[in-house]
């Protein structure tokens, strides 16, 4: 058997191979302490809730996130395999000779039972970040671009909803035009090619399909930093419009 080895500052605290009732005393005092603990070892997962499961014993990391959240990851993949959300409770116990995880959520009631019976890693950290993510130059960041000034599409356009479900996907922007066209709006954060067109064709026709003789028709546009040839030549013959967007400006120009 490993030699346990600690290392302690006083932002961070980190076990080697753990006994049981050391990596006890480093969970409670980072729950104690909200700080972020990640756990590295072999582990059953219960869940009880509105349904109940079982992930039999496998070799995992586990992090306990100071708002609550509680994530188990498996060694492939970036989803976690179980998690509570942000708000849940959570507590450490020894039992038998296992470290017990136990995350509690209220509403709905939801249980989350993580029990250790070897552990190579126990960890806590003081992470000091109280930074928002800013996304720049993304496809959800053009949409709000336009959200917020409709006229940089054209004068007149209105904006009704944003991802529109159909049978062929998301529709980035859903809007009018002021003759009460609707307008299908699909957004690229890079160079478009004729997959884009090919898409944002099948949601023209089906919303077609659906408006049948109504008053008014619909357009579609590709908004985009810019667009090969071959699918502006495609865009053209389908009747369909492409709006030229630059990533770093807020500016959009018709092409």
């Amino acid at each position: 058997m490993s030699e346990q080895r600690h290392y302690k500052s006083k932002s961070y605290e980190v076990l080697i191979e753990p006994s049981t009732t050391d990596a006890e005393k480093v969970v409670r005092e980072g729950l104690l302490r909200k700080d972020c603990i990640v756990l590295v070892g072999s582990c059953i997962v219960n869940y009880f809730g509105r349904a109940s499961s079982i992930l039999p014993r496998g070799e995992r990391i586990v992090i306990l996130k100071p708002d609550g959240t509680v994530l188990v990851h498996q060694k492939e993949k970036r989803e976690p395999v179980n998690w509570n959300p942000p708000g849940c409770r959570a507590s450490a116990r020894a039992v038998d000779g296992m470290l017990q995880i136990t995350s509690v959520r209220t509403r709905p009631s939801e249980v989350l039972v993580i029990s250790f019976d070897s552990l190579k890693m126990v960890s806590r950290f003081s992470l000091h970040d109280d930074e928002e993510l800013y996304l720049f130059g993304t496809e959800s960041q053009m949409v709000e671009e336009i959200v917020k000034n409709p006229s940089l599409i054209e004068e007149g356009f209105k904006p009704i909803t944003k991802e529109l479900r159909t049978e062929y996907g998301m529709i980035d922007l859903y809007g009018v035009d002021r003759q009460g066209n609707v307008v299908v709006i699909e957004f690229k954060r890079g160079r478009a090619g004729l997959d884009a067109v090919s898409q944002l064709k099948r949601y023209v026709d089906e919303l077609k399909k659906e408006r049948g003789e109504r008053v008014g028709g619909v357009r579609g546009v590709l908004a985009a930093p810019s667009i090969t040839e071959s699918a502006l030549k495609l865009l053209k013959e389908l009747g369909l419009e492409y709006v030229k967007i630059e990533r770093r400006l807020p500016k959009l120009e018709k092409a």
